[in-house]
């Protein structure tokens, strides 16, 4: 700005001072300061614009054009066109029109951490209240699109005629059409009659207020419930709830459930957390069913979950975790919830553990209670509680041996022992026995013992460390309070078995040495790419002997005193082994090959490397104490993933014995020996899954795995593992087919069962296509191809509205056909406005 610019600028600054009691201090630019010497000024008012300023001295007016800024204390405005009126007070903000007639530059107000946009608006400084046409504000998730409104001096505003919404969209897909309403900052939001449109078109729902809470300050509200059309229970609501905040640490909720056919249920879950120290949830609850008329039996249930996790960082010595699931009548087909996630759960575990470690020790120890229980035996497995401590691998010798290229030196000084103790009580018993409240018999299944082990353990090389040796030796001493006693009942005649409340001592003691290497094998292949193919073979072979410590008991008391032959600790706590004498040469071949070659994709290198087979093991024993059929079965291990969405597993079981070739049993001589051949394939099994999906597909779904792995939660760590179940909207299409075909061979041929070979042959496919931007198909069929029947399939149709979602599940075959259309908002504040149909109706 030239300086005949600046002089002129400032002559009417100097005219407002000679004038007013204001004092103005202007800058030789389009940034200017107000300095105000007035009782109703605390502030300096500080202003800039981007195309000019304008000072109307006589009416005590600045003008701001383009960019226009205004900023005093947390206050702030910019607009493409403010006035200052110095005699009012007043800061006037509107829109400018640009020069192709659009509006543009929309006043802004920034007042702390409350921002607003407006079309125009009139602000006070010294009432510090505002006028507001056009009014757009974000007040936590919700959207207001408002007529008018008015700011108080005490931040609340008044709002009417407009719309509330979750949705961000400039025109949103959903909103409520509010008649008034007054925001309390870090309080509440209220309004008068609203109703809901949704695209553009109102419809008849509504309400005649609404008083909502803050969602940084926690308030206590009911919970609404779904509605469940038809059950086996018959009409009914799931989930109706209250909430209860107690404190910031602690929050509760209570559901109840109830049917018309006088089934209920009641369920608490509570919430507590303390910052860098736990988080947890315990949900204790009771269900009711009955049957109705004419039975009306009944039936009870109680459900205790609980969580709850430790931070690593509070007391790191020290850790604590739960995690129980417990059922008391062990159903999981239980359930008044008519869908049931759990229906096809068999199994249901309970874990409370207490770890302490010892920073610069290699010592843990550790207490738990667990419990597992089983729907398909009926049975209950309590272990309370079990104590555990444990040294990790220390080396003794290494402080006294210099380091020296020595290799028995090196040995010596690699020695390590590690121990491990353990005592329990244990007590497995039906889960009738729960459900009766019998908690005597429980007690008196319980079992007590404790058991401790050591391994001594080195590792050296040989032959300029080509083959590795590893030599150990292990010792276990356990400690039974129960062992079992075995007779011949002559009124039966059969065994008697008898338990018996003694203290006995067993041994157990085995010498292990194994000796690897690995084999290369290059070969080069004649052409323009410089193909080179590499074979890695890797030989591993070993000895293993178990002296016989705890032999067996040799008594009569078989079918007709037939002599049998018993482990008294058959039943105890602690089963022993070392019962006979074992000389065991171990062999093992693992196998790679693997293919690189001249490619203009790799930048770096030049060369591609491609993986033609991943792994193919042979395994297998000898015992040499064994008195017939002393070589074990070869088991075949085979994987080879030569494309990134294509994956082949094979493993087999092979036999060296002869067999009977009418009931199929195998028996003590080789085949070889019996005319048939090297022997038989046990069992064969062989799984091919591929992917079908585009590339970039492929590898968003392998991105998406990687960014899961590190997700502690269950349902990401399963779609962590199965990364292909996850629905992309944005993925066109993608399929994944997984065949799996078994052979065994029959060894109980009958003349119900005549095949010699058993096959068994299944198919999975599960697929997704996004046919439009919002709307998702998706599905799951199980086929068993040689009953040639469809074992289960679900289909589920998915519609992603921006701030509704819509999703209808269907699974039409296996014991829980059902279906839910469920019409949900995504925003956090409206979770649980929702509205799910469950089971259809008797006329579908």
């Amino acid at each position: 700005m030239s300086k005949l610019h600046s002089i002129l600028y400032f002559i009417p600054f100097v005219l407002l001072i000679i004038q007013n009691p204001f004092t103005v201090t202007g800058q030789a630019d389009t940034r200017d300061t107000l300095y105000v010497n007035d009782s109703d000024f605390d502030d300096i008012i500080n202003y800039s614009a981007r195309d000019s300023i304008y000072t109307d001295v006589k009416n005590k007016l600045v003008f701001l054009y383009g960019g226009a800024k205004v900023k005093m204390e947390q206050i702030v405005l910019t607009a493409g066109f403010i006035q200052i009126d110095l005699d009012k007070n007043e800061l006037s903000a509107k829109y400018r029109i640009d020069s192709t007639g659009n509006s543009t530059e929309y006043p802004e107000f920034k007042d702390g951490q409350q921002e607003m946009v407006c079309q125009e608006m009139r602000y006070n400084i010294k009432t510090k209240k505002g006028f507001i046409k056009e009014l757009n504000l974000q007040q936590d998730e919700f959207y207001f699109q408002m007529e008018t409104a008015k700011k108080h001096a005490n931040d609340e505003i008044h709002l009417l005629q407009g719309k509330l919404t979750t949705c961000d969209q400039k025109e949103p897909h959903y909103h409520f059409q509010l008649s008034k309403g007054v925001i309390v900052p870090e309080e509440r939001i209220a309004t008068g009659p609203m109703n809901l449109w949704i695209n553009g078109i109102p419809t008849p729902i509504g309400l005649p207020f609404a008083l909502i809470p803050d969602q940084k300050k926690r308030t206590h509200g009911i919970l609404f419930p779904e509605m469940v059309p038809t059950s086996i229970y018959g009409f009914g609501f799931q989930n109706l709830g209250y909430y209860f905040p107690i404190n910031e640490n602690l929050q509760t909720s209570v559901y109840a459930n109830l049917y018309s056919r006088g089934s209920w249920g009641i369920r608490n879950d509570l919430d507590y957390a303390k910052r860098y120290a736990f988080t947890g949830r315990l949900s204790l609850g009771f269900q009711q069913f009955r049957s109705g008329f004419p039975e009306n039996q009944s039936q009870n249930k109680t459900t205790v979950i609980w969580s709850h996790r430790k931070a690593p960082k509070s007391n790191p010595s020290w850790t604590f975790s739960s995690n129980v699931n417990f059922i008391s009548d062990n159903q999981s087909k239980n359930s008044l919830d008519p869908i049931n996630p759990t229906y096809f759960n068999n199994s249901f575990n309970s874990d409370i553990n207490l770890n302490k470690s010892f920073p610069g020790k290699p010592i843990n120890m550790g207490l738990k209670v667990s419990m597992r229980q089983n729907s398909l035996s009926e049975s209950i497995s309590l272990v309370s509680p079990i104590l555990t401590a444990n040294m990790t691998r220390i080396f003794p010798f290494k402080k006294f041996i210099k380091r020296s290229n020595n290799e028995f030196k090196k040995m010596i000084e690699r020695i390590g022992f590690s121990y491990n103790f353990d005592g329990q009580n244990r007590s497995n018993f039906s889960d009738s026995l729960l459900t009766q409240g019998d908690f005597s018999r429980i007690s008196d299944q319980f079992m007590y013992g404790m058991k401790q082990s050591m391994t001594i353990q080195t590792t050296g090389g040989l032959f300029k460390n080509i083959l590795k040796i590893t030599p150990s030796a292990f010792y276990a001493s356990k400690l039974n309070f129960q062992e079992i006693s075995k007779t011949y009942n002559a009124t039966e005649n059969n065994t008697q078995i008898d338990t018996l409340k003694r203290t006995s001592l067993s041994h157990e003691f085995n010498l292990n040495v194994n000796a690897t290497t690995m084999l290369y094998t290059y070969f080069d292949f004649i052409g323009k790419k410089k193909a080179k193919m590499r074979h890695i073979m890797t030989p591993t072979l070993g000895y293993r002997y178990v002296p016989e410590l705890n032999p067996l008991t040799i008594v009569n008391a078989g079918v007709d005193q037939s002599t049998i032959s018993y482990s008294p600790f058959e039943r105890s706590l602690y089963t022993v082994a070392n019962t006979t004498e074992s000389s065991f040469l171990t062999f093992a071949i693992n196998n790679t090959l693997e293919l690189k070659f001249k490619s203009d994709e790799d930048t770096v290198t030049g060369f591609k490397k491609v993986r033609i087979l991943d792994q193919f093991s042979i395994v297998g024993n000898y015992n040499f104490k064994k008195d017939s059929m002393k070589l074990s079965n070869i088991n075949l291990n085979m994987r080879i993933s030569p494309k990134d969405y294509l994956n082949f597993v094979a493993t087999a079981s092979f036999s060296p014995y002869a067999w009977d070739s009418i009931s199929g049993r195998t028996f003590g001589a080789y085949a070889l020996n019996n005319d048939q051949g090297l022997g038989r394939f046990l069992n064969m099994n062989f799984s091919t899954t591929l992917l079908l999906a585009p590339k970039k597909s492929r590898e968003k779904i392998k991105e998406e795995k990687t960014k899961r792995n590190d997700v502690w939660n269950a349902d990401f760590n399963y779609f962590a593992l199965h990364p292909e179940e996850i629905i992309f909207f944005d993925i066109p299409w993608k399929m994944t087919m997984a065949h799996i075909y078994t052979i065994q061979a029959n060894q109980n041929i009958s003349s119900s069962n005549p095949n010699p070979l058993l096959f068994i042959q299944s198919l999975s496919i599960r697929g997704d296509v996004s046919f439009t931007r919002r709307w998702n198909l998706s599905g799951n069929i199980n086929f068993n191809l040689e009953e040639k029947n469809i074992t289960n399939a679900n289909f589920s149709l998915n519609r992603n509205m921006h701030c509704w979602a819509l999703s209808f599940y269907w699974t039409p075959i296996g014991g829980n056909k059902s279906f839910l259309l469920s019409i949900r908002n995504t925003s956090s504040i409206f979770r649980d406005a929702k509205i799910e149909i469950r089971k259809p109706p008797a006329f579908l």
